[in-house]
């Protein structure tokens, strides 16, 4: 980002807003701008130095506005080079019922999966319900890393009934569920429920999302329905809060 982008932006030190915070503001808009011109693969931001002097700020003052947009995903920083906006996020879109890998490929990330585990379990009574499963009755509980571009975004917990999808444990689970469901156990996806909530990472979360413990975090609850109106998935998704962006078309009445 070159600094004639910056230069007629300029913090105004007679508003009662902390001075980082407007640097923060100058600088996600004009990563916006950015990032809206693909010509460039790599944007490297003015050093703290240009920055400091161009905002009349202190240097402690101009690191706290670059940990925060770091701790949004928006910029990194590589040691002896400088720091640089972040390009690409991954997106949601919120509206449409696919396969996570998919879904991947269409925003022209590369998929790829790390199976953690995959357990046979009695569900919790939450669970049970939402899957419609009489008592006593178990699940596939599969625990699943998921990457685009070799970068961890996603862990997400699958619980799905063995009476259903009695050989799971046999399949080869590097393969997208989405064609599992519809090739093998004949099962077509039609709809369902979602339920989105923020909170903070666990250490686990953290280690396997290489993110730091207590950094923001998505977690999304599905319930998937088949075409006769069934549940057959409950799933809990867990996404990064500073590579993750939800989309959502919106129309009017």
């Amino acid at each position: 980002m070159s600094e004639n982008r910056l230069n007629d932006r300029r913090i105004n030190k007679d508003l009662p807003v902390p001075y980082y915070y407007q640097i923060v503001q100058i600088l996600r808009e004009s990563i916006g701008d950015v990032n809206a011109d693909t010509s460039q693969e790599e944007i490297l931001l003015p050093s703290e130095t240009e920055l400091c002097e161009m905002f009349s700020v202190n240097r402690g003052t101009l690191r706290h506005a670059l940990d925060l947009l770091e701790h949004e995903g928006l910029i990194y920083r590589e040691k002896g080079r400088g720091t640089f906006v972040r390009r690409r996020r991954v997106e949601l879109d919120l509206t449409y019922l696919c396969s996570t890998t998919e879904d991947l490929k269409n925003r022209g990330w590369e998929p790829s999966t790390e199976d953690l585990s995959i357990t046979k379990v009695l569900p919790r009574v939450h669970i049970q319900k939402s899957l419609k499963m009489a008592d006593g009755e178990r699940v596939w509980e599969l625990y699943r890393l998921r990457l685009a571009n070799g970068e961890p975004i996603s862990l997400q917990r699958t619980f799905l009934p063995v009476s259903i999808m009695p050989d799971l444990i046999k399949a080869d689970l590097s393969a997208p569920l989405w064609n599992m469901w519809i090739n093998v156990y004949h099962i077509q996806p039609k709809e369902a429920d979602q339920t989105i909530r923020t909170r903070r990472a666990t250490g686990e979360e953290a280690e396997l999302l290489q993110i730091e413990e207590g950094a923001p975090i998505f977690e999304i609850t599905r319930v998937t329905y088949d075409i006769n109106k069934h549940p057959f998935e409950y799933l809990i998704s867990i996404w990064r809060g500073d590579r993750y962006d939800f989309y959502v078309r919106l129309t009017a009445r």
